[in-house]
């Protein structure tokens, strides 16, 4: 019988040689487990080819078929994308098997999933989509508990200083406002304006941050409250040069910023995989720099046998099912590619501004037209009209679904609507959306 530590032990051995299958081989395994997945993966390949992201970002009938690869609730137009992506159908169906199969005999099942062959696949296909080696992920839960593995455990001493922003997501704000608490550190919290004026404007803020004692900077890649997407580049090189290190979330831009890791010149990175690549949920990926593993403290111990990234993947017993049912959904993200999803999010972010634009003309958009300055996320306020209230009434008078972004205690400023349509959402349904928004 294999107690707990052994499973522990075993399941890091057993990853460890199943991460380093190269891209080759992880294709051949899609292929051969998801046969009716990569079929229609491939097809959207063959049609995406035939056009540039930007003339393919207009083509309705090609959205229409990514939209087919999906089980979609017909009662509601969903703008609210941000928190969540639905996965495939395909991953649903593998969801519910795994599920099924786990749960009819899990003493068993548990030790299949994690020493056969069933589920370690996704860690080269995740990899792939954050343009690093499988071995410098581990495989967590969401953007918060990788990112959190850092803030909470990254050596620091009283008067150490951390950079952080008004706008980052709450939950890292949480771990770091614990990490004062705890450890005596100091926070230095810079409110970037709304909207921003200018990347150059977001960076000098930054900068001016960053001093001697500075030890770590967080930055989030795009704001989950905005919208704004942020330099995080010139601001790690403003971090290092002071020799503080940087940690980014890229939970909203992951899958759809191209960029790979390596081009931010970051040190840590930590995302969702259930959000912009659109696997089940429960699904996150940590990075971090090689030299980088041995001093983070994991938030779960670890058996002492387990080394490397894996050493941040130790939770106990957990549905591993998960894993294998990501693995459709990271195949139409690869047959689609982060160029096209990118294009298609920015051409109705364009077409969404100019409607509310022309039917409201007072409204306050919290990023600017510019494309360089955000992706995928608008977020709007109107005069006068609380978001809160919006936000219901959009769902139950007009069944359309987004996201209030109003009281939040860190920047009471933000009083907006967050709208954040996919790939698949058509231009009638942001038509829809503004229609109901003048009637309200």
């Amino acid at each position: 019988m294999i107690n707990r530590r052994q499973f522990a032990i075993r399941t890091a051995g057993t990853l460890g040689v199943l991460a380093i299958s190269p891209a080759a081989s992880f294709a051949d395994q899609l292929d051969a487990t998801f046969a009716l997945s990569n079929r229609l993966a491939r097809e959207i390949a063959e049609m995406a080819d035939a056009a540039s992201p930007e003339l393919l970002a207009e083509d309705e009938r090609f959205w229409a078929r990514v939209r087919g690869a999906f089980s979609l609730n017909p009662d509601v137009i969903n703008l609210d994308h941000g928190w969540t992506n639905p996965t495939t159908r395909a991953a649903v169906d593998e969801l519910a098997r795994g599920a099924r199969q786990l749960e009819a005999l899990p003493a068993e099942e548990l030790g299949r999933l994690f020493f056969g062959d069933g589920g370690p696949g996704v860690r080269p296909a995740l990899a792939e989509a954050l343009g690093v080696p499988p071995t410098e992920i581990a495989l967590v839960r969401n953007a918060t508990e990788a990112l959190n593995t850092v803030l909470l455990g990254l050596p620091l001493n009283a008067g150490d200083e951390i950079v952080c922003s008004a706008h980052d997501y709450f939950a890292m704000l949480d771990a770091l406002e614990q990490r004062r608490a705890r450890d005596g550190v100091v926070l230095r919290m810079i409110r970037p304006p709304i909207p921003a004026p200018s990347l150059e404007a977001l960076a000098e803020l930054y900068e001016a941050a960053i001093g001697p004692r500075t030890r770590l900077v967080l930055v989030t890649h795009v704001s989950n409250l905005t919208g704004q997407l942020f330099p995080v580049k010139r601001i790690a090189i403003a971090a290092h040069r002071v020799g503080a290190e940087v940690v980014v979330d890229g939970a909203q831009s992951v899958g759809v910023q191209g960029e790979p890791i390596s081009a931010l010149d970051c040190d840590y990175y930590g995302a969702s995989a259930h959000k912009w690549l659109g696997t089940p949920v429960g699904l996150g990926a940590l990075w971090m720099r090689p030299a980088h593993v041995r001093k983070i403290w994991p938030m779960v111990p670890p058996p002492p046998d387990v080394t490397g990234m894996r050493r941040f993947e130790w939770i106990g017993t957990a549905p591993a099912y998960l894993w294998p049912a990501a693995l459709p959904a990271l195949a139409l993200h690869r047959s689609l590619g982060p160029a096209r999803k990118a294009a298609r999010l920015r051409y109705l972010s364009s077409h969404l501004r100019k409607r509310v634009t022309a039917a409201l003309p007072d409204t306050r958009f919290y990023t600017p037209a510019d494309s360089a300055m955000g992706i995928g996320i608008t977020t709007i306020e109107l005069p006068g009209v609380s978001s809160d209230d919006l936000q219901k009434r959009l769902r139950e008078r007009h069944r359309i679904l987004t996201q209030s972004m109003a009281d939040s205690k860190r920047a009471p400023e933000i009083r907006g609507l967050r709208i954040t349509p996919n790939v698949y959402t058509t231009p009638a349904d942001l038509d829809r959306l503004v229609a109901a928004l003048k009637a309200d």
